[in-house]
């Protein structure tokens, strides 16, 4: 039996292992993923980093471990619901979920990046890419982020550099070749003149890494402006990675979020 690593809705979100398990216990944790993801392309929505049907975040099925949760083709980030949601396997056959009848698709490109994640790193569950402005504009540069801030630190050298454009991702060499710039630790990349990525073991986290990576790129670019930042030493970072570069800490980062979309936007995207 597969195990994995989210999270459980309480009065304060914690963290479940769940190993096995029975069918209703997994069916009520399904359920919570999928609510999870619908309410990520939410808050992408709120903080502008939707742009037309270019996006996709994903999360690992809690059934079939071989499969994911993704949003189809065409549905706006800020009227996703859980039921919308696709499952797709990792050879991008729909499983289940969405709309049936009205044409099951999904975004061709979002299938050969995430699947290749999926596939590549058992250990990450949840994955977001969207072309926010701060994102695609630093990703033109062809470089990666300066360890100059607290921020930039609590991401150590988990921020890697895909520095190879090959137009849209539309096969599973270019998904292959994200995935190797990744790496085995990495949780974002800076896809060049693409945007961003963020991954991790949580929707949650995947969520508050990319914000955070966002925030990272428009930090730069204004740095940069102005005469180019001090950046921090190796043991600064150290310090810093090794006290708040915890996935735990970018998970507590993302409460904030699902609460503030729930008192702007309301519960609809669970349903």
């Amino acid at each position: 039996m597969a195990t994995y690593t989210e999270t459980v809705t309480e009065t304060r979100p914690s963290v479940l292992r769940l190993r096995g398990g029975d069918e209703a216990t997994k069916l009520k944790m399904r359920q919570h993923l999928k609510e999870r993801l619908a309410g990520a392309f939410r808050i992408f929505a709120l903080l502008g980093y939707d742009e037309g049907v270019a996006g996709h975040i994903t999360v690992r099925d809690i059934l079939n471990p071989h499969a994911f949760w993704v949003n189809p083709y065409g549905v706006a980030f800020d009227q996703m619901t859980a039921s919308d949601l696709l499952l797709i396997d990792h050879d991008g056959n729909v499983l289940g979920g969405g709309n049936p009848g009205e044409g099951q698709l999904f975004n061709a490109a979002g299938f050969a990046i995430h699947g290749s994640i999926h596939r590549t790193r058992p250990d990450i569950h949840a994955a977001a890419h969207s072309h926010s402005y701060f994102g695609r504009a630093f990703s033109c540069l062809g470089r990666n982020i300066d360890m100059a801030s607290v921020e930039g630190a609590q991401y150590g050298d988990t921020v890697r550099l895909y520095d190879d454009f090959g137009g849209v991702v539309l096969d599973d060499a270019e998904g292959q070749a994200i995935c190797k710039a990744l790496g085995e630790k990495g949780k974002g990349v800076i896809l060049q003149n693409h945007g961003i990525l963020t991954a991790a073991g949580t929707v949650d986290a995947a969520v508050a890494y990319f914000v955070r990576l966002e925030k990272l790129c428009q930090a730069q670019l204004e740095a940069d402006a102005v005469g180019g930042p001090r950046v921090l030493t190796d043991s600064e970072v150290h310090a810093v990675f090794s006290e708040q570069g915890g996935e735990e800490v970018a998970y507590e980062q993302a409460q904030e979020l699902y609460e503030w979309l729930e008192v702007v936007d309301g519960l609809e995207y669970k349903l």
